[in-house]
């Protein structure tokens, strides 16, 4: 089992990516993409009665949609299966679609496939949520080819060591919507209707935890169509519905009762997302004690995914010990404690950079709070430095109620996306 990446270094992280990226895109074609098949397009359109470039087959419940492919050799990393027309990320893509990413959403929508749960590290889902979809291509206006399988159009160069991830069907999560609950992929580049790593934004996702930094180079073109080289994708769902939510309410004493009923739910063929919750009884020792059982168990048979209102994600329990020494850290998170006798701090610890040697002198600037809802106005008072930072440490008593630790989340969500809890 493969742990989730801490969330401490994702930074590293997004920068390894973006400078694979740029280098992918120096060497490739130009991004932004103008359709190549324009006489072709437009006949299909009117062939299939869709003016969208997608069609929706409510009684066979699949979805078809018109893509042309990019033209990228077996050689170059795909980021991206499909992104929409509007995407500028064509030189690290499979193929471009005709219709938007909000009108694919629509399509698959209609055909009764609800909208699942999107990817959002800040919102500790790090699993792809939604119900199970095949995909399949057709060269259009050709000989009566056979469907090719996703596993048929791209190579898994890690597919001995992480599993035939391009053989399963994928997840429809829908993809991260505005406040009027329009897809966010339908505007916002890089407009990714099915991306190969774990990106909220996109409609379609594989079934996997996939980070970005990890994942780049690990998918090629099973084969290189010609630019322009027009598809029919084609998505079918069963009607089968096989996520299912738990969210249960754990005490320091019924944990193996959750998690034997747990086990029962985790059927095969199906996906089990938890969003467990602490009750008052549980302290922060035996929450880092129930955490090792959840981290044993997610991605084996269960996916932790997501937390509860104004609780911790159970990683929080499982801070790498080594984090406690700040001179060692890659950056330094904020630092809130509660003491045994019930007294408050936070501490920012300033990074100084002005001196002559590779490391910052580090200035820690500790001030006591009477009560969490302080706090923001702490953040606040840490100027440029501190805006950057979105991981907060918070110390307390292996005693302590985890409850009584619930307000800090309160007060600091979604300001601090990352918390890591140690037991003092």
């Amino acid at each position: 089992m493969k742990s989730i990446t801490s969330l401490i270094f994702s930074s590293l992280t997004f920068v390894t990516a973006a400078l694979c990226a740029t280098t992918a895109q120096a060497a490739g074609a130009p991004g932004e993409w103008s359709p190549v098949r324009t006489n072709e397009i437009a006949r299909w359109k009117a062939e299939r009665k869709a003016p969208d470039g997608v069609v929706a087959d409510r009684a066979g419940r699949t979805v078809t949609f018109l893509v042309e492919a990019t033209g990228i050799s077996v050689t170059e990393p795909v980021e991206f299966f499909a992104i929409g027309p509007l995407s500028d990320r064509a030189y690290e893509s499979f193929a471009v679609t005709v219709a938007s990413p909000a009108a694919i959403a629509a399509a698959v929508e209609s055909i009764g496939v609800p909208q699942g749960v999107a990817y959002d590290p800040f919102l500790a889902r790090f699993w792809p949520q939604g119900e199970h979809l095949v995909l399949t291509a057709t060269p259009y206006g050709g000989s009566d080819a056979a469907p090719i399988p996703l596993a048929n159009l791209l190579t898994d160069k890690q597919e001995k060591e992480e599993g035939a991830v391009l053989s399963e069907p994928l997840a429809y999560t829908g993809g991260l919507r505005d406040a009027a609950n329009r897809p966010v992929a339908a505007t916002n580049i890089p407009c990714a209707v099915f991306a190969l790593y774990s990106h909220g934004p996109s409609l379609l996702q594989l079934n996997g935890r996939l980070d970005q930094s990890t994942t780049y180079g690990r998918f090629i073109a099973g084969k290189a169509f010609p630019t322009g080289t027009l598809l029919e994708m084609r998505l079918a769902w069963d009607g089968t519905s096989r996520v299912k939510v738990r969210a249960p309410v754990i005490s320091a004493t019924n944990v193996a009762e959750v998690l034997q009923s747990l086990q029962t739910d985790a059927v095969p063929g199906s996906d089990l997302f938890v969003t467990p919750s602490f009750d008052d009884s549980v302290t922060v020792a035996r929450a880092i004690e129930i955490a090792k059982a959840f981290e044993m168990l997610d991605g084996n048979g269960l996916k932790m995914n997501g937390t509860a209102k104004d609780q911790f994600f159970y990683r929080a329990f499982l801070p790498d010990p080594a984090w406690r020494n700040r001179p060692g850290r890659l950056f330094q998170p904020f630092e809130i404690r509660l003491a045994a006798d019930g007294s408050r701090t936070f501490t920012f610890v300033e990074e100084d950079w002005s001196g002559d040697g590779l490391d910052p002198v580090l200035k820690p600037r500790t001030r006591t709070v009477a009560d969490w809802s302080e706090l923001p106005a702490c953040l606040a008072q840490t100027g440029d430095q501190g805006d950057k930072v979105t991981v907060a440490f918070v110390y307390a008593p292996a005693s302590t109620p985890v409850t009584k630790l619930s307000p800090i989340v309160k007060a600091l969500t979604p300001r601090i996306g990352t918390f890591y809890v140690f037991a003092e």
